[in-house]
Protein backbone atom coordinates (compact mmCIF):
# COMPACT_ATOMS: atom_id res chain seq x y z
CA UNK A 1 0.00 0.00 0.00
CA UNK A 2 3.05 2.25 0.14
CA UNK A 3 2.92 2.08 -3.66
CA UNK A 4 -0.80 2.95 -3.67
CA UNK A 5 -0.16 6.04 -1.55
CA UNK A 6 2.53 7.27 -3.95
CA UNK A 7 0.29 6.61 -6.94
CA UNK A 8 -2.70 8.38 -5.39
CA UNK A 9 -0.56 11.47 -4.95
CA UNK A 10 0.62 11.26 -8.55
CA UNK A 11 -2.98 10.83 -9.71
CA UNK A 12 -4.07 14.03 -7.96
CA UNK A 13 -1.03 15.93 -9.24
CA UNK A 14 -1.19 15.07 -12.92
CA UNK A 15 -4.96 15.22 -13.34
CA UNK A 16 -4.95 18.60 -11.58
CA UNK A 17 -2.32 19.81 -14.03
CA UNK A 18 -4.21 18.56 -17.10
CA UNK A 19 -7.53 19.90 -15.86
CA UNK A 20 -5.90 23.23 -14.96
CA UNK A 21 -4.51 23.72 -18.47
CA UNK A 22 -7.90 22.86 -19.94
CA UNK A 23 -9.75 25.22 -17.58
CA UNK A 24 -7.34 28.05 -18.43
CA UNK A 25 -8.08 27.55 -22.13
CA UNK A 26 -11.84 27.61 -21.46
CA UNK A 27 -11.52 30.83 -19.44
CA UNK A 28 -9.42 32.45 -22.17
CA UNK A 29 -12.01 31.51 -24.81
CA UNK A 30 -14.82 32.85 -22.64
CA UNK A 31 -12.95 36.14 -22.15
CA UNK A 32 -12.37 36.48 -25.88
CA UNK A 33 -8.59 36.23 -25.64
CA UNK A 34 -8.37 32.58 -26.67
CA UNK A 35 -9.78 30.17 -29.23
CA UNK A 36 -12.96 28.24 -28.53
CA UNK A 37 -11.76 25.51 -30.91
CA UNK A 38 -8.60 25.00 -28.85
CA UNK A 39 -10.66 24.85 -25.65
CA UNK A 40 -12.95 22.21 -27.14
CA UNK A 41 -9.95 20.22 -28.37
CA UNK A 42 -8.39 20.22 -24.89
CA UNK A 43 -11.67 19.05 -23.34
CA UNK A 44 -11.77 16.14 -25.81
CA UNK A 45 -8.12 15.29 -25.17
CA UNK A 46 -8.59 15.47 -21.40
CA UNK A 47 -11.58 13.13 -21.37
CA UNK A 48 -10.29 10.94 -24.21
CA UNK A 49 -6.81 10.62 -22.74
CA UNK A 50 -8.19 9.61 -19.35
CA UNK A 51 -10.48 7.05 -21.01
CA UNK A 52 -7.67 5.60 -23.13
CA UNK A 53 -5.29 5.39 -20.17
CA UNK A 54 -7.86 3.56 -18.07
CA UNK A 55 -9.30 1.25 -20.73
CA UNK A 56 -5.95 0.39 -22.32
CA UNK A 57 -4.81 -1.38 -19.16
CA UNK A 58 -8.07 -3.31 -19.09
CA UNK A 59 -7.31 -4.43 -22.64
CA UNK A 60 -3.72 -5.30 -21.71
CA UNK A 61 -4.93 -7.43 -18.81
CA UNK A 62 -7.51 -9.23 -20.94
CA UNK A 63 -5.20 -9.84 -23.91
CA UNK A 64 -1.93 -10.97 -22.38
CA UNK A 65 -1.47 -10.45 -18.66
CA UNK A 66 -4.34 -12.71 -17.65
CA UNK A 67 -3.03 -15.38 -20.02
CA UNK A 68 -0.17 -15.85 -17.57
CA UNK A 69 -1.96 -16.65 -14.36
CA UNK A 70 1.28 -17.57 -12.65
CA UNK A 71 2.49 -13.96 -12.87
CA UNK A 72 0.51 -12.70 -9.85
CA UNK A 73 2.65 -9.93 -8.38
CA UNK A 74 4.39 -9.53 -11.72
CA UNK A 75 1.11 -8.53 -13.30
CA UNK A 76 0.76 -5.65 -10.89
CA UNK A 77 4.40 -4.65 -11.26
CA UNK A 78 4.09 -4.45 -15.04
CA UNK A 79 0.88 -2.46 -14.84
CA UNK A 80 2.42 -0.07 -12.33
CA UNK A 81 5.47 0.37 -14.55
CA UNK A 82 3.28 1.20 -17.56
CA UNK A 83 1.24 3.78 -15.62
CA UNK A 84 4.33 5.39 -14.14
CA UNK A 85 6.01 5.34 -17.55
CA UNK A 86 3.19 7.40 -19.03
CA UNK A 87 3.51 9.85 -16.16
CA UNK A 88 7.27 10.04 -16.58
CA UNK A 89 6.78 10.89 -20.24
CA UNK A 90 5.18 14.15 -19.12
CA UNK A 91 8.07 14.75 -16.70
CA UNK A 92 10.50 14.25 -19.56
CA UNK A 93 8.53 16.75 -21.64
CA UNK A 94 8.95 19.33 -18.86
CA UNK A 95 12.71 18.76 -18.78
CA UNK A 96 12.95 18.96 -22.57
CA UNK A 97 10.91 22.16 -22.72
CA UNK A 98 13.23 23.76 -20.16
CA UNK A 99 16.28 22.95 -22.26
CA UNK A 100 14.49 24.12 -25.42
CA UNK A 101 13.81 27.48 -23.75
CA UNK A 102 17.50 27.83 -22.87
CA UNK A 103 16.91 27.43 -19.11
CA UNK A 104 19.61 24.91 -18.33
CA UNK A 105 19.59 25.72 -14.61
CA UNK A 106 15.90 24.92 -14.28
CA UNK A 107 16.25 21.77 -16.36
CA UNK A 108 19.04 20.47 -14.12
CA UNK A 109 16.90 21.20 -11.07
CA UNK A 110 14.01 19.30 -12.61
CA UNK A 111 16.28 16.34 -13.38
CA UNK A 112 17.35 16.19 -9.72
CA UNK A 113 13.78 16.50 -8.46
CA UNK A 114 12.38 13.94 -10.89
CA UNK A 115 15.24 11.53 -10.09
CA UNK A 116 14.25 11.57 -6.44
CA UNK A 117 10.61 11.24 -7.41
CA UNK A 118 11.32 8.30 -9.70
CA UNK A 119 13.26 6.57 -6.95
CA UNK A 120 10.10 6.48 -4.85
CA UNK A 121 8.15 5.28 -7.88
CA UNK A 122 10.57 2.34 -8.08
CA UNK A 123 9.28 1.19 -4.70
CA UNK A 124 5.80 1.32 -6.18
CA UNK A 125 6.82 -0.89 -9.10
CA UNK A 126 8.46 -3.66 -7.07
CA UNK A 127 6.05 -3.30 -4.13
CA UNK A 128 3.66 -6.11 -5.14
CA UNK A 129 6.46 -8.67 -5.45
CA UNK A 130 8.05 -7.61 -2.15
CA UNK A 131 4.68 -7.88 -0.43
CA UNK A 132 4.40 -11.54 -1.53
CA UNK A 133 7.98 -12.25 -0.42
CA UNK A 134 9.22 -12.91 -3.93
CA UNK A 135 12.70 -12.15 -5.17
CA UNK A 136 12.62 -10.13 -8.38
CA UNK A 137 15.34 -11.13 -10.89
CA UNK A 138 17.72 -8.39 -11.98
CA UNK A 139 16.66 -8.84 -15.58
CA UNK A 140 13.05 -8.15 -14.64
CA UNK A 141 14.07 -5.15 -12.56
CA UNK A 142 15.97 -3.72 -15.51
CA UNK A 143 13.03 -4.26 -17.87
CA UNK A 144 10.59 -2.73 -15.38
CA UNK A 145 12.94 0.21 -14.96
CA UNK A 146 13.11 0.64 -18.71
CA UNK A 147 9.32 0.63 -19.03
CA UNK A 148 8.81 2.95 -16.05
CA UNK A 149 11.79 5.24 -16.44
CA UNK A 150 12.61 5.06 -20.15
CA UNK A 151 9.75 7.41 -21.16
CA UNK A 152 11.43 10.15 -19.15
CA UNK A 153 14.29 10.16 -21.67
CA UNK A 154 11.87 9.88 -24.60
CA UNK A 155 9.85 12.80 -23.24
CA UNK A 156 13.01 14.84 -22.74
CA UNK A 157 13.96 14.33 -26.37
CA UNK A 158 10.48 15.15 -27.65
CA UNK A 159 10.13 18.14 -25.34
CA UNK A 160 13.36 19.63 -26.63
CA UNK A 161 12.14 19.36 -30.23
CA UNK A 162 8.42 20.16 -30.11
CA UNK A 163 6.00 21.17 -27.37
CA UNK A 164 2.25 21.57 -27.27
CA UNK A 165 -0.41 22.23 -24.65
CA UNK A 166 -2.62 19.68 -26.37
CA UNK A 167 0.11 17.03 -26.13
CA UNK A 168 0.65 17.81 -22.46
CA UNK A 169 -3.05 17.56 -21.58
CA UNK A 170 -3.46 14.30 -23.50
CA UNK A 171 -0.40 12.61 -22.00
CA UNK A 172 -1.23 13.70 -18.45
CA UNK A 173 -4.85 12.58 -18.78
CA UNK A 174 -3.75 9.23 -20.21
CA UNK A 175 -1.33 8.76 -17.33
CA UNK A 176 -4.10 9.61 -14.87
CA UNK A 177 -6.37 6.96 -16.31
CA UNK A 178 -3.61 4.36 -16.18
CA UNK A 179 -2.67 5.16 -12.59
CA UNK A 180 -6.31 5.10 -11.48
CA UNK A 181 -6.62 1.56 -12.86
CA UNK A 182 -3.45 0.47 -11.11
CA UNK A 183 -4.64 1.93 -7.79
CA UNK A 184 -7.91 0.06 -8.21
CA UNK A 185 -6.00 -3.19 -8.69
CA UNK A 186 -3.83 -2.54 -5.63
CA UNK A 187 -6.89 -1.97 -3.46
CA UNK A 188 -8.46 -5.16 -4.74
CA UNK A 189 -5.27 -7.02 -3.82
CA UNK A 190 -5.37 -5.99 -0.14
CA UNK A 191 -9.09 -5.99 0.55
CA UNK A 192 -8.83 -9.28 2.49
CA UNK A 193 -5.72 -8.37 4.44
CA UNK A 194 -6.25 -8.70 8.20
CA UNK A 195 -3.78 -5.99 9.24
CA UNK A 196 -5.87 -3.14 7.86
CA UNK A 197 -4.38 -0.55 10.23
CA UNK A 198 -0.92 -1.37 8.91
CA UNK A 199 -2.25 -1.26 5.34
CA UNK A 200 -3.80 2.20 5.83
CA UNK A 201 -0.67 3.46 7.58
CA UNK A 202 1.40 2.38 4.62
CA UNK A 203 -1.08 4.12 2.31
CA UNK A 204 -0.72 7.43 4.18
CA UNK A 205 3.06 7.01 4.33
CA UNK A 206 3.18 6.43 0.59
CA UNK A 207 1.14 9.59 -0.03
CA UNK A 208 3.57 11.51 2.18
CA UNK A 209 6.56 10.16 0.30
CA UNK A 210 5.00 11.17 -3.02
CA UNK A 211 4.25 14.67 -1.72
CA UNK A 212 7.69 15.09 -0.18
CA UNK A 213 9.61 14.20 -3.30
CA UNK A 214 7.28 16.32 -5.46
CA UNK A 215 8.04 19.28 -3.21
CA UNK A 216 11.68 19.05 -4.26
CA UNK A 217 10.51 19.28 -7.86
CA UNK A 218 8.32 22.28 -6.98
CA UNK A 219 11.34 24.05 -5.51
CA UNK A 220 13.16 23.55 -8.81
CA UNK A 221 10.14 24.75 -10.78
CA UNK A 222 9.91 27.84 -8.58
CA UNK A 223 13.07 29.19 -10.13
CA UNK A 224 11.64 29.92 -13.54
CA UNK A 225 8.44 29.62 -15.55
CA UNK A 226 9.45 28.82 -19.11
CA UNK A 227 6.26 30.16 -20.67
CA UNK A 228 6.08 33.51 -18.91
CA UNK A 229 9.68 34.27 -17.98
CA UNK A 230 8.75 34.70 -14.31
CA UNK A 231 10.19 33.56 -11.02
CA UNK A 232 7.33 31.64 -9.43
CA UNK A 233 6.99 30.11 -5.99
CA UNK A 234 4.40 27.34 -5.91
CA UNK A 235 2.85 25.08 -3.36
CA UNK A 236 3.49 21.39 -3.98
CA UNK A 237 0.15 21.07 -5.79
CA UNK A 238 1.17 23.80 -8.23
CA UNK A 239 -0.79 26.74 -6.79
CA UNK A 240 1.08 30.02 -7.20
CA UNK A 241 2.13 31.67 -3.95
CA UNK A 242 4.05 34.56 -5.49
CA UNK A 243 5.68 35.50 -8.75
CA UNK A 244 8.09 38.06 -10.10
CA UNK A 245 9.65 38.71 -13.48
CA UNK A 246 13.27 37.67 -13.37
CA UNK A 247 14.19 38.42 -16.98
CA UNK A 248 13.23 42.09 -16.90
CA UNK A 249 14.72 44.65 -14.53
CA UNK A 250 12.43 45.72 -11.73
CA UNK A 251 10.53 48.89 -12.73
CA UNK A 252 11.73 52.16 -11.29
CA UNK A 253 11.18 55.87 -11.88
CA UNK A 254 13.41 58.90 -11.52
CA UNK A 255 12.69 61.84 -9.22
CA UNK A 256 11.59 63.85 -12.23
CA UNK A 257 9.22 61.09 -13.34
CA UNK A 258 7.83 60.86 -9.80
CA UNK A 259 7.19 64.61 -9.82
CA UNK A 260 5.48 64.33 -13.21
CA UNK A 261 3.24 61.55 -11.90
CA UNK A 262 2.35 63.66 -8.85
CA UNK A 263 1.29 66.46 -11.22
CA UNK A 264 -0.88 64.03 -13.21
CA UNK A 265 -2.56 62.98 -9.96
CA UNK A 266 -3.12 66.60 -8.89
CA UNK A 267 -4.63 67.38 -12.30
CA UNK A 268 -6.96 64.39 -11.91
CA UNK A 269 -8.09 65.55 -8.47
CA UNK A 270 -8.91 69.02 -9.84
CA UNK A 271 -10.59 67.56 -12.94
CA UNK A 272 -8.15 68.83 -15.55
CA UNK A 273 -9.51 67.04 -18.59
CA UNK A 274 -7.86 65.81 -21.75
CA UNK A 275 -7.92 68.30 -24.63
CA UNK A 276 -9.40 66.69 -27.76
CA UNK A 277 -8.60 67.29 -31.40
CA UNK A 278 -11.45 69.04 -33.22
CA UNK A 279 -12.06 67.45 -36.60
CA UNK A 280 -13.42 69.42 -39.61
CA UNK A 281 -16.97 68.18 -38.97
CA UNK A 282 -16.80 69.28 -35.32
CA UNK A 283 -16.16 65.81 -33.90
CA UNK A 284 -14.10 65.78 -30.72
CA UNK A 285 -11.40 63.14 -31.12
CA UNK A 286 -9.67 61.70 -28.05
CA UNK A 287 -6.59 59.61 -28.83
CA UNK A 288 -5.77 56.97 -26.22
CA UNK A 289 -2.90 54.49 -26.29
CA UNK A 290 -3.01 51.45 -24.00
CA UNK A 291 0.53 50.43 -23.03
CA UNK A 292 2.71 49.29 -20.15
CA UNK A 293 4.46 51.85 -17.96
CA UNK A 294 6.30 52.12 -14.64
CA UNK A 295 3.97 53.69 -12.05
CA UNK A 296 4.72 54.45 -8.43
CA UNK A 297 1.82 53.49 -6.15
CA UNK A 298 3.57 54.73 -3.00
CA UNK A 299 7.22 55.21 -1.95
CA UNK A 300 9.14 52.02 -2.60
CA UNK A 301 6.38 50.35 -4.62
CA UNK A 302 6.79 50.84 -8.37
CA UNK A 303 4.89 48.46 -10.64
CA UNK A 304 4.84 47.82 -14.37
CA UNK A 305 1.28 49.04 -14.82
CA UNK A 306 -1.01 48.97 -17.83
CA UNK A 307 -2.54 52.36 -18.53
CA UNK A 308 -3.87 54.83 -21.04
CA UNK A 309 -1.57 57.59 -22.33
CA UNK A 310 1.19 56.67 -19.92
CA UNK A 311 -0.80 57.30 -16.75
CA UNK A 312 -2.96 55.52 -14.16
CA UNK A 313 -5.86 56.15 -14.12
CA UNK A 314 -6.29 57.17 -17.76
CA UNK A 315 -6.90 60.79 -18.74
CA UNK A 316 -10.15 62.42 -17.65
CA UNK A 317 -12.50 62.68 -20.63
CA UNK A 318 -15.04 65.51 -20.32
CA UNK A 319 -17.96 65.89 -22.70
CA UNK A 320 -21.24 67.74 -22.93
CA UNK A 321 -24.61 66.85 -24.39
CA UNK A 322 -24.63 67.23 -28.16
CA UNK A 323 -20.93 66.51 -28.69
CA UNK A 324 -19.96 64.23 -31.55
CA UNK A 325 -17.22 62.03 -30.13
CA UNK A 326 -14.52 59.74 -31.50
CA UNK A 327 -12.31 57.88 -29.01
CA UNK A 328 -9.43 56.26 -30.89
CA UNK A 329 -7.89 53.44 -28.84
CA UNK A 330 -4.52 52.10 -29.99
CA UNK A 331 -3.35 48.88 -28.38
CA UNK A 332 0.35 48.59 -27.51
CA UNK A 333 -0.24 45.98 -24.81
CA UNK A 334 1.03 42.38 -25.02
CA UNK A 335 -2.55 41.07 -25.28
CA UNK A 336 -5.88 42.12 -26.86
CA UNK A 337 -8.11 44.71 -25.24
CA UNK A 338 -11.26 46.80 -25.77
CA UNK A 339 -12.88 49.78 -24.03
CA UNK A 340 -16.30 49.90 -22.41
CA UNK A 341 -17.93 53.26 -21.65
CA UNK A 342 -19.70 52.24 -18.47
CA UNK A 343 -23.21 53.64 -18.06
CA UNK A 344 -23.36 55.34 -21.47
CA UNK A 345 -26.08 54.16 -23.86
CA UNK A 346 -23.83 54.26 -26.93
CA UNK A 347 -24.70 52.42 -30.18
CA UNK A 348 -24.42 48.68 -29.61
CA UNK A 349 -21.39 48.24 -31.87
CA UNK A 350 -19.56 50.83 -29.75
CA UNK A 351 -20.15 49.02 -26.43
CA UNK A 352 -16.70 47.40 -26.26
CA UNK A 353 -17.78 43.81 -25.55
CA UNK A 354 -15.31 41.39 -27.20
CA UNK A 355 -16.70 38.68 -29.43
CA UNK A 356 -17.07 35.30 -27.72
CA UNK A 357 -17.81 32.11 -29.65
CA UNK A 358 -19.62 29.34 -27.76
CA UNK A 359 -21.36 26.32 -29.29
CA UNK A 360 -20.90 27.76 -32.76
CA UNK A 361 -22.59 31.04 -31.85
CA UNK A 362 -20.75 34.37 -31.68
CA UNK A 363 -21.81 36.99 -29.17
CA UNK A 364 -20.30 40.39 -28.46
CA UNK A 365 -20.09 43.73 -30.21
CA UNK A 366 -16.56 43.88 -31.64
CA UNK A 367 -13.45 41.86 -32.29
CA UNK A 368 -10.82 42.39 -29.57
CA UNK A 369 -8.25 45.02 -30.51
CA UNK A 370 -5.09 43.06 -31.20
CA UNK A 371 -1.61 44.28 -30.31
CA UNK A 372 -0.58 47.01 -32.76
CA UNK A 373 -4.16 47.67 -33.92
CA UNK A 374 -6.65 50.46 -33.23
CA UNK A 375 -10.40 50.88 -32.92
CA UNK A 376 -12.49 54.06 -32.94
CA UNK A 377 -15.52 54.39 -30.66
CA UNK A 378 -17.96 56.89 -32.17
CA UNK A 379 -21.13 58.27 -30.62
CA UNK A 380 -23.11 61.45 -30.01
CA UNK A 381 -23.58 62.53 -26.39
CA UNK A 382 -27.21 62.37 -25.23
CA UNK A 383 -28.92 63.56 -22.02
CA UNK A 384 -28.92 59.95 -20.79
CA UNK A 385 -25.14 60.17 -20.48
CA UNK A 386 -25.00 63.15 -18.09
CA UNK A 387 -23.00 62.53 -14.94
CA UNK A 388 -19.89 60.81 -13.57
CA UNK A 389 -18.92 57.54 -15.27
CA UNK A 390 -16.15 54.97 -15.58
CA UNK A 391 -14.43 53.76 -18.73
CA UNK A 392 -12.46 50.52 -18.61
CA UNK A 393 -11.11 47.50 -20.45
CA UNK A 394 -13.46 44.60 -21.17
CA UNK A 395 -10.95 41.86 -22.11
CA UNK A 396 -9.37 39.70 -19.42
CA UNK A 397 -11.21 42.16 -17.22
CA UNK A 398 -10.10 41.25 -13.71
CA UNK A 399 -6.42 41.21 -14.63
CA UNK A 400 -6.38 44.23 -16.95
CA UNK A 401 -8.38 46.47 -14.62
CA UNK A 402 -6.15 45.58 -11.68
CA UNK A 403 -3.20 46.57 -13.86
CA UNK A 404 -4.65 50.07 -14.32
CA UNK A 405 -6.76 50.04 -17.52
CA UNK A 406 -9.53 52.38 -16.40
CA UNK A 407 -10.38 56.07 -16.23
CA UNK A 408 -13.18 58.56 -15.61
CA UNK A 409 -15.57 60.21 -18.05
CA UNK A 410 -17.75 63.18 -17.04
CA UNK A 411 -20.68 64.38 -19.12
CA UNK A 412 -22.10 67.86 -18.52
CA UNK A 413 -25.47 69.19 -19.69
CA UNK A 414 -25.51 71.27 -22.88
CA UNK A 415 -26.08 74.32 -20.71
CA UNK A 416 -24.23 74.71 -17.42
CA UNK A 417 -27.02 76.92 -16.10
CA UNK A 418 -29.08 73.84 -15.22
CA UNK A 419 -26.34 72.50 -12.93
CA UNK A 420 -26.02 73.35 -9.23
CA UNK A 421 -23.10 75.67 -8.54
CA UNK A 422 -20.09 74.40 -6.62
CA UNK A 423 -16.98 76.36 -5.77
CA UNK A 424 -14.88 73.20 -5.77
CA UNK A 425 -15.43 70.23 -8.11
CA UNK A 426 -13.02 67.40 -7.23
CA UNK A 427 -12.53 63.80 -8.38
CA UNK A 428 -11.28 60.73 -6.54
CA UNK A 429 -11.04 57.54 -8.60
CA UNK A 430 -10.66 54.55 -6.25
CA UNK A 431 -8.75 51.58 -7.64
CA UNK A 432 -7.02 48.35 -6.63
CA UNK A 433 -3.84 46.52 -7.61
CA UNK A 434 -2.32 43.09 -6.95
CA UNK A 435 1.35 43.44 -6.05
CA UNK A 436 4.15 41.15 -4.85
CA UNK A 437 2.51 38.07 -6.37
CA UNK A 438 -0.76 38.44 -4.46
CA UNK A 439 -3.78 36.72 -6.00
CA UNK A 440 -6.13 39.21 -4.28
CA UNK A 441 -6.22 43.00 -4.45
CA UNK A 442 -3.84 44.35 -1.81
CA UNK A 443 -2.94 47.93 -2.78
CA UNK A 444 -5.68 50.55 -2.96
CA UNK A 445 -5.31 53.95 -4.58
CA UNK A 446 -6.99 57.33 -4.93
CA UNK A 447 -6.33 58.87 -8.36
CA UNK A 448 -3.57 56.31 -8.86
CA UNK A 449 -1.70 56.75 -5.57
CA UNK A 450 -1.85 55.03 -2.17
CA UNK A 451 -1.27 56.97 1.04
CA UNK A 452 1.08 58.71 1.80
CA UNK A 453 1.02 59.83 -1.84
CA UNK A 454 -2.74 60.24 -2.17
CA UNK A 455 -3.69 63.79 -3.25
CA UNK A 456 -4.90 66.16 -0.51
CA UNK A 457 -7.85 68.46 -1.23
CA UNK A 458 -7.55 72.02 0.09
CA UNK A 459 -10.69 74.15 0.29
CA UNK A 460 -11.63 77.45 1.87
CA UNK A 461 -14.13 77.84 4.65
CA UNK A 462 -17.59 78.51 3.30
CA UNK A 463 -17.02 76.98 -0.12
CA UNK A 464 -19.52 74.58 -1.62
CA UNK A 465 -17.69 71.34 -2.43
CA UNK A 466 -18.61 68.52 -4.83
CA UNK A 467 -16.53 65.33 -4.73
CA UNK A 468 -17.02 62.75 -7.47
CA UNK A 469 -16.19 59.19 -6.35
CA UNK A 470 -15.60 56.37 -8.85
CA UNK A 471 -14.86 52.78 -7.82
CA UNK A 472 -12.58 51.33 -10.51
CA UNK A 473 -11.65 48.26 -8.44
CA UNK A 474 -12.26 44.98 -10.25
CA UNK A 475 -13.29 43.12 -7.08
CA UNK A 476 -13.58 45.24 -3.93
CA UNK A 477 -16.32 47.39 -2.43
CA UNK A 478 -15.25 50.63 -0.74
CA UNK A 479 -17.00 52.52 2.08
CA UNK A 480 -15.77 56.12 2.02
CA UNK A 481 -16.07 58.10 5.23
CA UNK A 482 -15.46 61.83 5.75
CA UNK A 483 -14.59 63.00 9.26
CA UNK A 484 -16.17 66.17 10.60
CA UNK A 485 -19.08 66.41 8.17
CA UNK A 486 -22.42 65.10 7.09
CA UNK A 487 -22.52 65.25 3.32
CA UNK A 488 -25.31 64.98 0.77
CA UNK A 489 -25.19 62.17 -1.78
CA UNK A 490 -26.53 64.10 -4.76
CA UNK A 491 -26.00 61.55 -7.57
CA UNK A 492 -25.40 57.83 -8.04
CA UNK A 493 -24.04 56.24 -11.21
CA UNK A 494 -24.34 59.62 -12.92
CA UNK A 495 -28.03 60.02 -12.09
CA UNK A 496 -28.97 63.00 -9.89
CA UNK A 497 -31.10 62.12 -6.87
CA UNK A 498 -34.34 64.07 -6.60
CA UNK A 499 -33.96 63.82 -2.83
CA UNK A 500 -30.34 63.81 -1.65
CA UNK A 501 -29.23 61.20 0.89
CA UNK A 502 -27.46 62.58 3.96
CA UNK A 503 -24.68 60.48 5.46
CA UNK A 504 -21.06 60.44 6.56
CA UNK A 505 -20.23 57.21 4.69
CA UNK A 506 -21.05 56.13 1.15
CA UNK A 507 -20.64 52.59 -0.21
CA UNK A 508 -19.54 51.95 -3.77
CA UNK A 509 -19.44 48.55 -5.44
CA UNK A 510 -17.11 47.88 -8.38
CA UNK A 511 -17.82 50.35 -11.24
CA UNK A 512 -20.28 52.41 -9.17
CA UNK A 513 -20.00 56.19 -8.87
CA UNK A 514 -21.38 58.68 -6.35
CA UNK A 515 -21.29 62.48 -6.15
CA UNK A 516 -21.21 63.90 -2.63
CA UNK A 517 -21.59 67.56 -1.64
CA UNK A 518 -21.08 69.63 1.50
CA UNK A 519 -20.43 73.17 2.61
CA UNK A 520 -16.96 73.57 4.12
CA UNK A 521 -18.09 75.26 7.35
CA UNK A 522 -16.03 73.24 9.84
CA UNK A 523 -12.35 74.27 9.68
CA UNK A 524 -9.68 71.69 10.21
CA UNK A 525 -7.75 68.80 8.72
CA UNK A 526 -10.36 66.11 8.08
CA UNK A 527 -9.50 62.53 7.23
CA UNK A 528 -11.26 61.01 4.22
CA UNK A 529 -10.81 57.25 3.99
CA UNK A 530 -12.30 53.84 3.27
CA UNK A 531 -13.85 52.26 6.34
CA UNK A 532 -13.00 48.75 5.17
CA UNK A 533 -9.88 49.21 7.19
CA UNK A 534 -7.54 46.79 5.47
CA UNK A 535 -8.02 49.10 2.47
CA UNK A 536 -6.14 51.76 4.48
CA UNK A 537 -2.93 49.71 4.72
CA UNK A 538 -0.14 49.03 2.30
CA UNK A 539 1.43 45.53 2.17
CA UNK A 540 4.07 45.11 4.87
CA UNK A 541 5.57 42.56 7.23
CA UNK A 542 3.20 43.84 9.93
CA UNK A 543 0.19 42.66 7.93
CA UNK A 544 -3.04 43.97 9.46
CA UNK A 545 -1.26 44.72 12.72
CA UNK A 546 -1.18 42.75 15.96
CA UNK A 547 -0.49 43.08 19.68
CA UNK A 548 3.20 43.27 18.87
CA UNK A 549 3.26 44.94 15.45
CA UNK A 550 1.84 48.28 14.33
CA UNK A 551 0.42 48.46 10.80
CA UNK A 552 1.23 51.70 8.98
CA UNK A 553 -1.52 53.74 7.39
CA UNK A 554 -1.73 53.53 3.59
CA UNK A 555 -4.13 52.83 0.77
CA UNK A 556 -7.44 54.69 0.56
CA UNK A 557 -6.74 57.56 2.92
CA UNK A 558 -6.22 61.28 2.45
CA UNK A 559 -7.18 64.59 4.05
CA UNK A 560 -9.52 67.42 3.18
CA UNK A 561 -8.11 70.63 4.63
CA UNK A 562 -10.64 73.34 5.35
CA UNK A 563 -8.83 76.64 5.92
Amino acid sequence: MLAAGILIYLLIEILGDAAGQTSASIQAATAGSGSADIAILLIILLIGGFFIGFISLVAIQQKWITQAAELGAKRLSWMIAVGIGLHNLSEGLAIGQSFAAGKAGLAIGLVIGFTLHNATEGFGIVGPAVREGRKVPWKTILLLGLVGGGPTFVGTLLGSLWTSTALSVFVLAMAGGAILYVVKELFLGVRRETAQQFVMTALVLGFGIGWGTETITAVAQAGRDTSSGQNIIREADGDVISRSDASAPQPHISKQEAAEQDQIVSDMLHEKAMVPKILPDGTKEFDLTASTLPWQLYPGQVIQAWGYNNQVPGPLIRLKVGDKVAIVLKNELPQPTTMHLHGLAVPNDMDGVPEITMDGMTEGTQKPIQTGSSFTYRFTVTPQMIGTHLYHTHVNDDFQMDMGLHGVLIVDPASTSVQPHYDVDALYELASFKVDGSESENVFTMDGKAYPETPVLNVKKGQRVLIRLVNASAEEFHVMHLHGYTFAIVARDGNPLSTPEYANTVTLGPSQTADIAFTANNPGQWMFHCHILDHTENPSAAGDGSATHMADMGGLMTFINVN
